[in-house]
């Protein structure tokens, strides 16, 4: 049983603190898409078919975004789920 435990008016709650942590992927390309990714670019400008959810298009995942996501989660020792 834990100890960091608090008295609330519906009952007992245990204190529980996580950290959430985002980073920006450098890729010349989007995740799910081979559209561009330029900075500056005219709006609109950098959309494919996917972006645009044609229908029929299946995204299909950047290798280089993966690859990048997996190194920084061996680095921190974190699970890497295989599928």
């Amino acid at each position: 049983m834990s100890e960091y435990r608090i008295q609330g008016a519906t009952g007992e709650w245990e204190v529980v603190i996580g950290l959430e942590v985002h980073a920006q992927v450098t890729s010349k390309a989007k995740l799910f898409s081979g559209a561009a990714t330029a900075f500056g670019a005219e709006p609109n400008s950098q959309v494919s078919l996917v972006d645009a959810a044609m229908p029929g298009m299946l995204p299909v995942p950047n290798r280089e975004c993966i690859r990048q996501a997996v190194r920084t989660g061996l680095a921190i020792d974190a699970q890497i789920n295989k599928w």
